[in-house]
């Protein structure tokens, strides 16, 4: 290996890298990761590599009627109603579907706003990108990113959700304080999630914030799976209801308190990144993004694995996300190489 293209380490736990279909790892701070819930991985996808991803995305943009569209994403106050009671939301796990943004919709008719294009109107296309389309499905199947499951400890991972975020320009929402395995419950807890950068993410269009060693701190909600008259419904459960003084980290859940002006007042630091960087996101770890109110976009693609059966972890059957009976999870296709 040439030593002027080895990568760097720096203080933060960032790691400067080429972007081949493999990676090397040895010189990543994998410390970082445990002990603040985060890590950065520079250069970890190739501009070649995110171009196809936004290109693949662009054509499902090109398929897409957005004249049937009623489905809104939010995660403030309002979503146990959106998405809990949102059929098309619910059974979305094995599929390939388009989440409105909110400001897409006016607010005066109830219908989607005609001075946007198209291809702003989305917050997001989720659940089975990685299954369902090739450009995806080729990305999470690389090596590098086994490499990277396998060199922070999960050893049969299930790839259960994948999601395409577009932060659209000027209207994409605040995603508020939560902590992953709210939505992706195992026993015991395993969330991982893989945040790539196919844009460059920044403070003013609206990059990740995190809390660093959050962590460790007690999983604070679920959002549960309830059943009433044979109709699906999500309703969030606390499950540090127990604990006195309660965590101050549920105070903010569902939106900053009025108070707050900056994350940072609450002890968030900001996640700038450039286009290919890859942020590995602990699935107890509070995170959380603010509007983009900039004339850029910030599209992301999320993959979240957790740990399989095999590794005696098992999934909660009251998460939202659900795969048909008898249809398994899918998992990388070939064993991790070394």
């Amino acid at each position: 290996m040439d030593p002027g293209s080895k990568r760097k380490r720096v203080e933060d736990g960032t790691v400067d890298a080429p972007a081949p279909s493999t990676i090397m790892l040895h010189d990543v701070d994998f410390g970082s990761f445990q002990k603040n819930g985060f890590l950065i991985i520079r250069g970890f996808a190739s501009a070649a590599e995110c171009k196809c991803m936004q290109e693949a995305m662009a054509k499902l943009i090109d398929a897409w009627d957005p004249s049937s569209a009623t489905s809104v994403f939010k995660t403030n106050k309002e979503q146990q109603q959106a998405q809990g009671k949102d059929d098309y939301f619910i059974s979305s796990a094995d599929k390939v579907r388009f989440f409105l943004e909110a400001e897409a919709m006016d607010k005066a008719s109830n219908k989607l706003r005609e001075d946007i294009p198209k291809e702003h109107l989305l917050n997001k296309v989720g659940h089975a990108l990685h299954v369902e389309e090739p450009a995806f499905r080729e990305y999470c199947q690389s090596l590098k990113v086994r490499q990277v499951a396998k060199a922070l400890g999960w050893s049969s991972p299930d790839l259960v959700q994948s999601m395409y975020i577009f932060k659209q320009p000027r209207i994409g929402g605040v995603v508020t304080p939560h902590q992953d395995s709210c939505f992706l419950r195992t026993e015991p807890l395993s969330c991982l999630g893989l945040w790539l950068a196919l844009e460059s993410a920044t403070i003013d269009n609206g990059c990740l914030w995190a809390r660093p060693g959050s962590h460790t701190e007690a999983l604070r909600r679920h959002f549960a799976r309830r059943v009433t008259d044979g109709s699906v419904h999500m309703e969030f459960v606390p499950l540090s209801i127990a604990e006195d003084p309660p965590p101050a980290a549920a105070v903010w859940e569902g939106g900053l308190p009025s108070s707050v002006s900056c994350p940072s007042e609450l002890g968030f630091v900001p996640l700038p990144v450039a286009r290919g960087d890859l942020v590995l996101i602990h699935g107890q770890l509070d995170h959380l993004s603010m509007p983009n109110t900039s004339a850029e976009s910030r599209h992301s693609f999320q993959l979240h694995l957790v740990e399989g059966n095999e590794a005696g972890t098992c999934w909660s059957t009251k998460n939202w996300l659900q795969y048909p009976p008898g249809k398994p999870f899918p998992k990388f296709s070939s064993p991790a190489k070394a």
